[in-house]
């Protein structure tokens, strides 16, 4: 008896690891943020070229946002170009410096934004071993790749 319960209990937590979490299909553009070391650039070739979304010239026309910093320039940013709608308090975010962590950006790690529910909805981090317009673009590649395999279901 005690063995079927564990067995059971097993088989349940196996089938909720193989759920995976994908990102929904209602998010085909994009738009760029200005990134450091031209990422934005590389990233946008690769996006356009595998067809993995649709790169954007005007942000308020894009489903989402790619940025490489979360620091308090880009949500000034993001509270200008999509502003909350009328009648809803803007919404309160903690101090940058909460933990004494620098607010410079940290090249590296690039964060896909719903721009309109304020939420992080995928993130990547890849650090460039230098700054080489090849080595920037196997980094878009590579964040590319993931991107695409976050979208795709897994049978």
């Amino acid at each position: 008896m005690r063995s079927r319960v564990i067995l059971s209990i097993c088989l349940v937590f196996i089938s909720f690891t193989r759920v995976n979490a994908q990102l929904s299909p209602r998010f085909r553009t994009v738009y760029l943020t200005p990134m450091a070391n031209e990422m934005d650039q590389h990233l946008a070739s690769r996006l356009a070229s595998t067809r993995t979304l649709w790169v954007v010239l005007d942000p308020k026309s894009a489903d989402a946002i790619f940025t490489d910093s979360l620091d308090d320039g880009f949500w000034e940013w993001l509270s200008r170009t999509y502003p909350p709608p009328a009648g809803t308090a803007p919404a309160n975010r903690a101090p940058a410096d909460r933990y004494g962590a620098s607010t410079s950006r940290h090249r590296g790690t690039v964060f896909l934004v719903d721009p309109r529910k304020r939420v992080v909805l995928w993130s990547i981090y890849d650090l460039p071993r230098n700054f080489s317009p090849a080595e920037m673009d196997r980094v878009a590649a590579h964040i590319n790749n993931q991107l695409k395999a976050a979208f795709t279901k897994k049978q």
